[in-house]
């Protein structure tokens, strides 16, 4: 189990003074929904529980959902499913210390969700390339989708030691407010716009039959709002 939880990018929170830290930013209250992404040893989704009215935890890994069942919350809902392939899920709060390799899978599809807040512990690394402004080097398409999707606050840092395994990276707390909701669809025109990130905006506009002054400037140049309107 250690060597496919590991493959997933699976390490889990083994500090309670962090897990205290995140429960209180996520404010949650009895009239809610909170919903997590990876189970896992059920640390966070036990906390989750007792301060949520209900809680739906999706667990892939067929043997940590198993795992779970041992959890007895009445307002728990376990899910052996992959959160991020589906589309119709209702929830007021998403609270996460999510897989390394997730990651980006997430922020997509958070990014068409309608939701209250996010609070999400990812790869510093991660987090800095979700906040990388326009003609930034680490500026790619999640930047710019999470950008224009949401309202970043960089909360804290979160050690190696208080994981178990310990990661070889440093982890951070964000919170995630949206902004705005978009489409798969314009999901996968951002990444395709990404994908020639080098050359110039107007030249590719013009290919999409989208007449726009963009200058000279590139696609990894443009604002977030002017992406979309690419992608629209």
């Amino acid at each position: 189990m250690r060597a496919k939880t590991r493959a997933l990018g699976q390490h889990f929170l083994a500090d309670r003074h962090v897990l205290g830290r995140i429960i209180a930013t996520s404010a949650l209250a009895k009239n809610e929904t909170a919903c997590e992404a990876g189970t896992g040893n059920g640390v966070l989704t036990e906390e989750l529980c007792k301060h949520a009215g209900r809680v739906i935890s999706y667990e892939v890994d067929k043997r940590l959902y198993e795992g779970a069942q041992s959890l007895d919350f009445e307002n728990l809902q376990l899910v052996n499913a992959d959160l991020f392939k589906l589309e119709d899920v209702k929830f007021d709060a998403f609270v996460s210390n999510l897989p390394y390799s997730r990651s980006r899978d997430s922020m997509q599809w958070l990014a068409t969700m309608q939701f209250r807040r996010a609070i999400v512990m990812v790869q510093r690394e991660f987090a800095d390339k979700i906040s990388a402004m326009p003609g930034d080097e680490n500026y790619r398409a999640i930047s710019s989708i999470c950008s224009y999707c949401f309202k970043i606050e960089r909360l804290f840092s979160v050690g190696r030691d208080a994981f178990n395994p310990p990661p070889k990276v440093q982890s951070e707390v964000l919170r995630l407010m949206p902004v705005h909701t978009i489409t798969l669809d314009t999901i996968k025109k951002v990444n395709g716009l990404f994908s020639q990130r080098n050359k110039k905006a107007a030249r590719v506009a013009s290919r999409m039959g989208v007449q726009v002054d963009f200058g000279d400037r590139r696609i990894d140049q443009l604002e977030p709002e002017e992406i979309m309107r690419m992608a629209a």
